[in-house]
């Protein structure tokens, strides 16, 4: 079987220095492969990282390093056009949002004289974006972006593949945090959605809830433990006769 693993964070530039990242290490996604790596049935895993994450070393991985959410969906599309997996875990952190332009109050303002303030912050004039924004600027304005939600691909790229997605929520009941994991499987045609809390992960101590399309909620307490469950999971849907 062929596995896609994505692992760590994206990162969205400001300008040729400095840019706009989230705290994950994709330390998760690196234990998950090394589990897959350990199934004799894996021929192939199909890692794309983050540029700070963690690289399997296998001989069955082969990896891709990407920075912002437009190079992960560059990857995503190219390699499930030219390869055929079984099953995607899309453990990354992508960003939500990416920056649209970088301005000042002061270009927003004149914008503003001929135009409304929601426009003036659309077209204000942006600074010099292909180099270093000077440090000496007393303020920035930083104007963002939805990014396309790559986990929506996946479905239509690769409809035979089993899909686990992931949730992260913070500081809210069990009960809201896997009725939203439901929601994000039924909308993205996942097979399973590991949903989990970011008050519950404490370096090795990370308590998740795999959910699966019977509503069956599976409670793991680490790191470990969930690579190690999410493979499993994967493998025994994988045999044949079993329903996806």
């Amino acid at each position: 079987m062929n596995i896609l693993i994505s692992a760590g964070g994206t990162r969205e530039r400001i300008d040729s220095v400095r840019g706009i990242t989230n705290i994950a290490t994709g330390r998760l996604g690196s234990l998950i492969a090394a589990c897959f790596d350990k199934v004799p049935e894996t021929k192939r895993i199909f890692y794309i990282c983050g540029t700070n994450a963690p690289r399997p070393e296998s001989a069955k991985a082969e990896i891709t390093v990407i920075e912002d959410t437009a190079d992960l969906e560059r990857a995503v599309r190219e390699l499930l056009q030219n390869h055929r997996v079984d099953a995607i875990i899309h453990s990354m952190a992508v960003s939500d949002y990416r920056v649209r332009t970088v301005t000042t109050p002061a270009r927003i303002a004149e914008a503003a004289r001929t135009s409304s303030l929601a426009d003036a912050f659309e077209n204000a004039p942006p600074l010099g974006q292909d180099g270093k924004i000077s440090s000496d600027e007393n303020r920035l304005v930083i104007v963002m972006e939805p990014t396309p939600k790559i986990i929506s691909l996946f479905h239509s790229l690769a409809p035979h593949a089993l899909l686990v997605g992931f949730k992260l929520l913070d500081n809210v009941s069990r009960e809201d945090l896997i009725n939203v994991a439901l929601k994000l499987l039924e909308k993205n045609h996942c097979a399973f959605v590991l949903a989990n809390d970011a008050r519950d992960i404490h370096n090795d101590s990370h308590i998740a809830y795999l959910v699966d399309r019977g509503r069956r909620v599976q409670r793991f307490e680490d790191k470990c433990g969930i690579a190690l469950g999410i493979t499993e999971n994967i493998i025994e849907k994988l045999k044949p006769g079993n329903a996806k």
